[in-house]
């Protein structure tokens, strides 16, 4: 078959009929933007909402299932929901009741405990085999402090993290491995670390001999990593990685975790689960509270026990804050892994994930791109390059030209990307921002699966 040639002057002139449809729609979204904009730092509550395309974000008036209505009365299939975060689907009624009723009747925060906690500890013991569970606000603060207790724990300093990861606002991983120099990632605000290489070690991911090369000296406290990457595009573990990884940290007394805040959209019990993984510390923080403020943290019996043993407050010290483990957040907590992270949710949303991939899969294959997709669960991507990264290197720094004509698309960025955004929020779908990820939530039908695919259909016949 003959590979399709994309222009980039096509590509641009598309983009700019696409924003100016975008901003001629949205007007109330886009006088709101502006007025937010003389007292919000770049007209946003938080700078990152910036990110979205037509150069101004949405507006939301509403947000219900897998849906979004904004100001301007135009309903979205939303395939983004919050980056994961709106994973169990928006004000999902059961979560809504209970983080209602914990409200009404116990306000929100007390520094005590309320019965549901016994409930959630069990349960997540029962998912992901670890004895023992922290209730904390974010999968970042949930990071932090493992790696806190890590470094005290096993009497070590440096952390060891995979190129290419993400874990949230976490010093340790805000790192990268420029081609054997770490350096702190480009457009890290500070930089807060002046020398990375003081309290991380950064590997490729599937690298084994790298690894063991790391691990050797002995003197890293904790693995951090997710188990299937998804930061620059999902990359999946190579067969026998996550045995080794598992093998090389015990043989150098180095503690694993594992952070699922993204990867559980493999099934309800993440890709620890499927994979039946056996970290020392298990994280996962946005959907797990239904979108509510909340993250759980666990840890081995040893690890706690550990912990046990010291004073309360200097345990508190140094992490948590005052609003961890509030009533409203454990309550949600318990709703989302009752109502909605589940296996009859999930065995929906993994069989519409693949309907998904199959679809724009045959896209790629009939018009002849250098694209891939990839999936976890009821997560689907694709990506202009023609054959999946298998680490982080890879997807961040190989030059893989678009086409050989225009080389366009270097990495993951481009005005491909702008393109395939706005086009879709103009035909009523949203996508995350920073990639092409769509995510399947419960309440997703064939009917807006087929919808995105065949968008994407529409955009590339344009384009050719």
């Amino acid at each position: 078959m003959v590979k399709a040639e994309i222009r980039l002057e096509k590509i641009q002139e598309l983009v700019k009929r696409e924003v100016a449809r975008y901003a001629a729609e949205r007007p109330k979204s886009k006088a709101l933007f502006e007025k937010a904009g003389r007292n919000l730092v770049g007209g946003v509550p938080m700078s990152w909402m910036r990110i979205w395309v037509g150069g101004f974000p949405i507006f939301v008036d509403k947000a219900e299932g897998v849906y979004i209505t904004d100001v301007d009365g135009h309903k979205y299939l939303d395939l983004c929901l919050g980056d994961t975060g709106g994973l169990c689907g928006h004000a999902h009624p059961q979560i809504v009741d209970a983080l209602t009723k914990q409200l009404k009747n116990r306000g929100t925060t007390t520094m005590l405990p309320t019965e549901d906690c016994i409930w959630v500890g069990e349960e997540l013991q029962r998912r992901f085999k670890l004895p023992y569970w922290q209730i904390l606000m974010t999968a970042t603060d949930a990071n932090r402090m493992a790696l806190k207790v890590a470094r005290e724990f096993t009497g070590r300093h440096l952390i060891l993290s995979m190129n290419g990861t993400y874990h949230g606002s976490v010093d340790e991983t805000l790192c990268v491995n420029f081609f054997g120099e770490i350096i702190n990632n480009p457009g890290l605000m500070g930089p807060l670390v002046q020398d990375p290489t003081q309290m991380t070690r950064i590997v490729d991911f599937n690298d084994i001999e790298a690894l063991e090369k790391a691990l050797a000296p002995g003197d890293i406290a904790c693995v951090i990593t997710e188990p299937v990457m998804t930061n620059v595009g999902i990359i999946n573990p190579e067969p026998g990685y996550h045995e080794a990884l598992r093998k090389l940290t015990r043989k150098y007394g180095t503690l694993l975790l594992i952070d699922e805040t993204h990867s559980m959209c493999a099934g309800p019990r993440g890709v620890t689960g499927e994979m039946n993984l056996d970290p020392d510390i298990f994280v996962a923080g946005k959907f797990i509270a239904g979108g509510y403020p909340g993250a759980i943290l666990g840890f081995t019996a040893a690890i706690s026990e550990w912990m046990a043993k010291r004073k309360p407050w200097h345990v508190f010290f140094g992490f948590g804050g005052t609003l961890s483990g509030n009533a409203p957040a454990v309550a949600g907590i318990r709703a989302a892994l009752e109502y909605a992270i589940n296996d009859k949710n999930f065995e929906r949303m993994i069989r519409l994930g693949k309907r998904m991939e199959e679809g724009l899969a045959a896209i790629i294959k009939k018009n002849g791109l250098d694209w891939y997709v990839a999936r976890i669960g009821c997560r689907v991507e694709f990506r202009f390059i023609p054959n999946p990264p298998k680490n982080g290197s890879e997807a961040l720094f190989s030059e893989v030209p678009y086409n050989p004509v225009d080389p366009i698309m270097e990495g993951l960025t481009g005005p491909l990307e702008e393109l395939i955004h706005v086009y879709c929020a103009n035909r009523g779908i949203l996508l995350t921002p920073v990639h092409e990820m769509a995510l399947v939530g419960p309440q997703t039908t064939e009917e807006d699966v087929d919808k995105y695919v065949n968008v994407i259909g529409e955009m590339v016949s344009e384009l050719l």
